[in-house]
């Protein structure tokens, strides 16, 4: 009977360790890419080696719009190049050696490549936008860009189903009758109109377990991976699909939103405060000068480090929403308990983490919170 009990003791501490190493991580990751954005900025003479960078791109292409392009393309490119030996740590080496990880070096790759080609596109992308609302409005330009933003997030969550989670894994409708007719029908019970339920190759890089609603309007779907699908039963099923349900019950997504709006909208109206006083500071003649963008990035990234206990703080409490609705959708707390211990077990989660982290860092409650909220509401509902 010893054995068991050491080997959750054992668990619990590979979890602790785990979620340091993350922690960790997160801060060099933090310091690594705010020294890199003062080192371009501030080293290699008046405007840093992004004059510089600038000054060569128009040496051979005199289009305004198209330097924007490549200087954009320039920047992606490197500042990935500078973080991959960060990346391929925490993403590979780091999963492996906790026994997370299925996937190979060349699978990882490719992982790799389709990330840098997404980040590409939206960094040319966010590049033109950008230095189009500057050219258009000097004094209003964070509003309409923040607006513009809030419908990239629309479309994004729309497409994200159909364009990008495909990409890095393989999709394919739940051949499990029984389990599918059990999900729409919950669906159908909240008034949630899906296109189908899918089962998603988590195993080809993960041991991890997930699921997932996703989608806006036409594309929205049930997805599953079939990790959960290996190790959960039928009514854990139900309940982690149930809690995702509340999302979409409670408006969550349009919410999420909503709340990310806005307080994009204020980072850039901050941004452009700090930055009427910056941009001369640096050497740059206005916002028109491209060579000025990481320093936008900056103060963009700066404001995001600030605020980020807000956002962790409302999506907990959205997290914690869901969790009650589907306890009182499924009336089954064991389950959702039992689904909680494995999730814990299987992503190798830290039930308890260190309070501070988490009002800091984490989206969701700890496993510990929601195990005892599953069990308040037994005792209170006699389930």
């Amino acid at each position: 009977m010893a054995e068991p009990a050491e080997s959750t003791v054992q668990r619990a501490e590979r979890a602790k360790q785990y979620e340091r190493v993350h922690d960790i991580l997160f801060a060099v990751d933090i310091i690594y890419t705010f020294g890199l954005m003062i080192l371009f900025i501030a080293t290699g003479g008046t405007g840093g080696w992004s004059a510089r960078l600038l000054e060569w791109i128009e040496t051979w292409c005199a289009n305004y719009w198209l330097q924007i392009a490549v200087y954009m393309g320039i920047l992606t490119a490197g500042y990935m190049a500078l973080l991959l030996p960060l990346s391929f740590y925490s993403g590979f080496i780091l999963e492996h050696k906790y026994d997370l990880s299925n996937e190979t070096v060349g699978s990882w790759i490719k992982d790799k490549l389709k990330s840098f080609a997404l980040n590409l596109i939206f960094m040319i992308a966010l590049g033109e936008i950008m230095f189009f609302f500057f050219d258009l409005t000097e004094t209003t330009w964070w509003l309409w860009a923040g607006l513009i933003w809030v419908l990239f997030g629309v479309v994004l969550s729309n497409l994200a189903p159909v364009l990008i989670i495909p990409l890095f894994y393989k999709l394919k409708p739940l051949d499990n009758p029984t389990l599918t007719d059990k999900l729409v029908s919950l669906a159908e019970r909240v008034h949630a109109k899906i296109l189908g339920v899918f089962e998603i190759e988590l195993s080809s890089k993960t041991k991890k377990a997930n699921a997932a609603l996703t989608g806006l309007g036409n594309t929205k779907r049930i997805l599953l991976g079939d990790t959960l699908l290996k190790n959960f039963d039928h009514e854990e099923i139900e309940v982690i699909l149930a809690h995702e349900l509340g999302h979409y019950y409670y408006k969550h997504i349009w919410k999420l939103i909503g709340f990310g709006g806005i307080i994009t909208i204020g980072g850039l109206y901050l941004t452009s405060i700090a930055l009427s006083s910056l941009i001369g500071f640096f050497g740059y003649d206005s916002l028109m000068d491209i060579a000025s963008f990481p320093l936008f990035l900056m103060c963009m990234f700066a404001f995001a480090l600030v605020t980020m206990p807000f956002n962790s703080t409302y999506s907990r409490m959205l997290e914690k929403q869901a969790d009650l609705f589907a306890l009182r959708e499924t009336g089954k707390p064991e389950h959702f308990i039992s689904s909680m211990r494995k999730l814990a077990e299987l992503n190798l989660a830290n039930e308890n983490p260190n309070p501070v982290i988490e009002f800091l860092t984490h989206s969701h409650p700890s496993i510990g919170k929601r195990v005892l909220l599953a069990e308040k509401f037994a005792a209170e509902n006699n389930a």
